[in-house]
């Protein structure tokens, strides 16, 4: 909003929340730069505070949530980062009928139902969260939808958020928790396990049946969500291939020095893009076929932008999920309200350019883009 005072903050690993397993395996496996160690040791306090409360929570919370039945068709909103999962996110959360993950959730879990410690941890989080996202200027709130990736690496060591703290090994996560290669189906039943508890969870916390995902590692996922949600529908995001780049390596470059506990130098991030947007696309339209067609749809970010309520109510007749007419008003405010949001500008340099359309360019063919009129492509 045009002249509010923007509220500061501190970003902290997630792992503040996660088992304290975890965190010690996470410690234990990866190498941590030595000018992070404080922050290490931060996060380590806070979880061991967090401790008792967790344990609580999975031993006398999670079984009762775990029996409940969940009958309901989750709906999943793919697509790359930066592609507009956000703005589709949040507008449909205005829908009341919808469920989602919190970013409190997201943090802490299983930290959710245990009244005090949701007191304490929901002050804190208060206290602590910026107004605004670093990277991208999306306001933030506990209360907030949030992507459930950050917590399904709470108990199950499978999560590719892991990289944003050790963003060397965002390889090795994408293969490990994204196309699950190496893993023992236990462990992926386990982790199927602990996404339907999350699911459950998420409903109970927001009082709704119909569960709604934004998760972007989920767009290479289909088979096994479709494994787990036969049903499910799918609605998938995507924006030119070339602001994508743009925007994800600005976002990387703002957010990664809050997050990450290793450094890592620019050019290495830059290949790190350019690496998982290959394969989580190419990953994508080879699952995509599996999807029922009407369980599917597909949508620019371009045309969410200029036309939003005609796109919402697109996808509402394609899924037969009415109610489209008594979420329009909440829709509505909801545009208003960020109709003030101030994109970040871009310019492109010319090898990078070239870089892109040779790379991407199955994308770009895929989906009719071009290089956008508004970026200005320098030579420096």
């Amino acid at each position: 909003m045009p002249g509010k005072r923007k509220k500061k903050g501190v970003f902290l690993p997630p792992t503040v929340g996660y088992s304290f397993k975890i965190l010690l395996e996470l410690c234990r496996k990866n190498q941590i730069s030595p000018r992070y160690y404080l922050r290490v040791v931060i996060i380590t306090l806070i979880n061991l505070i967090n401790l008792p409360f967790r344990v609580y929570e999975r031993w006398r919370i999670n079984p009762v949530v775990a029996k409940k039945e969940f009958n309901g068709t989750p709906v999943f909103i793919l697509g790359h980062w930066r592609s507009g999962t956000t703005l589709l996110h949040n507008l449909l959360c205005q829908d009341e009928r919808f469920g989602y993950v919190t970013t409190y959730q997201s943090v802490f879990p299983d930290t959710l139902h245990s009244k005090t410690g949701r007191f304490i941890f929901g002050l804190f989080t208060k206290l602590l969260i910026p107004g605004t996202r670093k990277g991208d200027n999306v306001e933030l709130n506990a209360a907030f939808p949030q992507e459930e990736e950050f917590a399904l690496g709470d108990k199950t060591p499978l999560c590719f958020y892991y990289f944003w703290m050790f963003p060397r090994q965002i390889r090795f996560y994408y293969n490990q928790a994204v196309r699950f290669q190496g893993v023992d189906k236990t462990l992926i039943d386990q982790w199927k396990n602990d996404y339907i508890l999350l699911i459950k969870k998420a409903l109970k916390n927001t009082n709704q049946e119909c569960f709604l995902s934004k998760n972007p590692p989920n767009t290479a996922r289909i088979r096994v969500l479709l494994e787990m949600f036969p049903n499910a529908k799918f609605i998938h995001i995507h924006r030119n291939p070339v602001e994508v780049f743009l925007s994800t390596r600005n976002f990387y470059y703002k957010m990664m020095p809050h997050l990450q506990l290793q450094t890592i130098a620019r050019e290495e991030v830059d290949a790190h893009i350019f690496d998982i947007y290959k394969k989580l696309m190419n990953d994508f339209l080879e699952q995509k076929e599996l999807i029922p067609p009407q369980n599917l749809v597909e949508i620019a970010f371009s045309d969410l932008e200029k036309e939003p309520e005609k796109n919402l109510e697109a996808i509402y007749k394609n899924f037969d999920l009415g109610g489209f007419d008594e979420a329009l008003p909440n829709f509505q405010r909801h545009l208003e309200h960020v109709e003030s949001y101030e994109k970040n500008k871009h310019n492109i340099n010319a090898a990078v350019l070239a870089k892109i359309a040779d790379e991407w360019g199955f994308m770009m063919k895929k989906y009719n883009y071009s290089v956008p009129e508004n970026i200005e492509i320098v030579n420096d």
